[in-house]
């Protein structure tokens, strides 16, 4: 099974790889077994064994509680169920708090080596997630804050190379937030200078998920809830149906495909697949299951 990179942060978050000497010392030994740890952590999150990942992260943020990772995919654990899942205002402020956390210690770490790109990467990450979520709360000063702070990092990683797919994602987010600022709030952005087509980011985001890079699903991801946002269903449901052939086993994306084909009026396609994800063995969102078993007595 392939596992998905919601986080394009993942590869470039890690520490670089570990030697293993002949005769490893107590300090080795701990760093190979906090890296296994984090990546059962990381397996667990991409399978929405979010009570497993959680509590993963949580003695892992007591073991190392400089390093930022656990911090990061802590807070994507409410990210993923606002997503794509349970759009209430408190799994918003959940990840809003968590996300806070993970910004501040990433920024203490940054602000120990300038040159930590790795860190630059986390900051643009978790700034462009936080404008999303603002932005879908309506909370535009917060989204106008959070992109702005964010695209700051995201120049950084522009400088290197415009054509990253990692930079790709941020752009894209940033020009989309600005785009989408309603006509009677467009003079805020405009008095900060900023501006920005929706559709520059649309482009963006869209070369980032054509590139042959793991952060390529993350781009699907994002895509997929933009469009629909912007009704347009049928470019949602094909990005949908990408990250749904890549990662099986996520009820979130399973049960967003369905729904979207009944959007769009596939409906014996959308009956197969409300089945699937009321059958489905998992413990995350299960009111996803209710619903798909909802929509199939509709239908």
């Amino acid at each position: 099974m392939k596992v998905i990179s919601l986080s394009w942060l993942l590869i470039l978050c890690s520490i670089g790889p570990i030697e293993i000497l002949a005769t490893p010392t107590a300090n080795q030994i701990d760093s190979v077994s906090y890296e296994q740890e984090l990546k059962e952590g990381i397996d667990a999150f991409y399978r929405a064994n979010w009570t497993k990942a959680g509590a993963v992260f949580k003695e892992l943020q007591e073991v190392k509680p400089e390093d930022s990772r656990a911090y990061f995919f802590e807070s994507m654990i409410p990210f993923w169920k606002y997503y794509f899942g349970d759009r209430s205002k408190q799994t918003a402020d959940r990840f809003l708090s968590l996300s806070q956390h993970a910004i501040e210690v990433s920024q203490d770490q940054l602000n120990k080596n300038s040159s930590d790109t790795t860190m630059v990467l986390m900051l643009s990450g978790l700034y462009g997630y936080r404008s999303l979520v603002a932005a879908a709360e309506k909370n535009y000063k917060e989204a106008l804050q959070s992109g702005m702070t964010g695209f700051k990092y995201t120049r950084q990683l522009l400088a290197l190379d415009a054509d990253d797919p990692k930079a790709l994602i941020g752009k894209g987010l940033f020009y989309y937030m600005v785009g989408s600022v309603p006509n009677g709030l467009k003079w805020v952005s405009n008095m900060v200078g900023m501006s920005a087509d929706m559709q520059e980011g649309f482009n963006a985001l869209e070369k980032a998920a054509r590139s042959d890079s793991y952060v390529s699903n993350d781009a699907q991801m994002i895509l997929a809830y933009l469009y629909e946002r912007e009704q347009q269903d049928e470019k949602a449901l094909n990005h949908l149906e990408e990250l749904c052939k890549h990662y099986p086993e996520n009820i979130i994306f399973q049960y967003n495909r369905a729904r979207l084909l009944e959007k769009t009026n596939q409906l014996a396609q959308a009956r197969e697949k409300y089945q699937m994800v009321a059958a489905m063995d998992t413990n995350a969102l299960g009111i996803l299951k209710q619903k798909s078993k909802d929509r199939l007595q509709k239908l």
